[in-house]
């Protein structure tokens, strides 16, 4: 699946889940030499530097490509 991820330095950067549980995910991210591990915990996503992360999927339909449904406001707070 494909996702757009927003670091904490304000840069936003393609990225590919390589695979996911309700509390953790790895992807894939061009330009970097390692996956990003990302671990959720309440209702917020972090790195391995416990730096916070937003992102979104985007859903792809017959005739567009929209971003999907949002998250919870606390999860999800970029449309990216």
């Amino acid at each position: 699946m494909y996702t757009l991820i927003k670091l904490t330095d304000g840069s936003v950067r393609e990225a590919v889940v390589l695979a996911n549980t309700r509390s953790w995910m790895r992807l894939a991210s061009p330009g970097l030499e390692d996956v990003l591990e990302l671990r959720l915990h309440g209702v917020d996503w972090f790195d391995e530097r416990g730096e916070p992360v937003q992102f979104g999927f985007f859903l792809a339909t017959d005739d567009a490509v929209s971003a999907a449904p949002p998250l919870p406001q606390a999860a999800f707070r970029y449309a990216c």
